[in-house]
């Protein structure tokens, strides 16, 4: 199946902030082509400032760098979300949830460098981008929070993944509804979720940030675990016992 999506776009946006209420200010992009002989970067750490329309926080400024004067030539935030979304026959990013908020208005299907890393390099100290490329001794060059760098980065964090996991299986990872029927990654992968104890299943539950599905698949295991338990022995029962002496 791999042939058939033969254009993926890497994509990343630097923003004013958080959805809802927040805006780009720099998109970039990595264009990845599939082969007969393999995947072929075709253009590498592309990027372009956006004009958010509204000032640019102190606090989103110290993380990427990109100031209020930098982008007030830049792309309308319509235009640039029409031009990553032309061409490709699907768009990637790590961490897709964040950046398809901004990345919106087409229905090309999505792949999350963040989900199938979590699969396919298991035990990381963390799965943050520029860990990931630390980890795999990948060599990219420029600066981190800067869009056109980290969708470098995470096309070659993508062409580490699919040497070990399929385009199907990174689709079905990179669902946040999708519910996997074993644990993916981490210390019980493999498992059944039933087979994991509770005390980690409340951990996905509560605590993690694992996809949606993981979550939802985790608590639907707890539910049945608690089902399954056998009653507590009422400390008191004798009592209710004593009237047939």
């Amino acid at each position: 199946m791999t042939e058939t999506f033969t254009f993926v776009r890497i994509a990343d946006t630097e923003t004013t902030g958080f959805p809802p209420d927040a805006e780009m200010v720099e998109i970039g992009w990595t264009d990845l082509r599939y082969y007969p002989t393999g995947w072929v970067i075709e253009s590498d750490g592309q990027s372009r400032f956006v004009n958010p329309g509204r000032p640019i926080p102190p606090g989103a400024s110290k993380i990427h760098g990109i100031t209020d004067d930098m982008v007030v030539a830049g792309m309308d935030p319509n235009e640039a979300r029409a031009f990553i979304a032309t061409g490709p026959d699907m768009l990637c990013a790590h961490n897709a949830a964040f950046d398809r908020q901004f990345l919106r208005g087409h229905t090309l299907p999505w792949l999350c460098t963040l989900q199938c890393s979590r699969q396919a390099f298991p035990g990381l100290p963390n799965y943050k981008n520029e860990t990931i490329r630390q980890e795999l001794g990948l060599s990219v060059s420029g600066d981190a929070h800067r869009a056109g760098y980290d969708s470098a980065v995470t096309a070659r964090i993508f062409l580490e993944i699919v040497k070990v996991m399929s385009i199907e299986k990174m689709l079905k990872a990179s669902s946040p509804s999708y519910q996997p029927l074993r644990m993916p990654f981490g210390a019980h992968a493999g498992k059944l979720f039933t087979e994991i104890p509770e005390q980690y299943l409340n951990f996905i539950i509560t605590k993690s940030d694992m996809a949606p599905g993981i979550k939802e698949a985790a608590r639907i295991a707890k539910q049945k675990l608690v089902g399954t338990k056998a009653p507590e022995p009422d400390p008191d029962a004798w009592r209710s016992q004593m009237g047939s002496f």
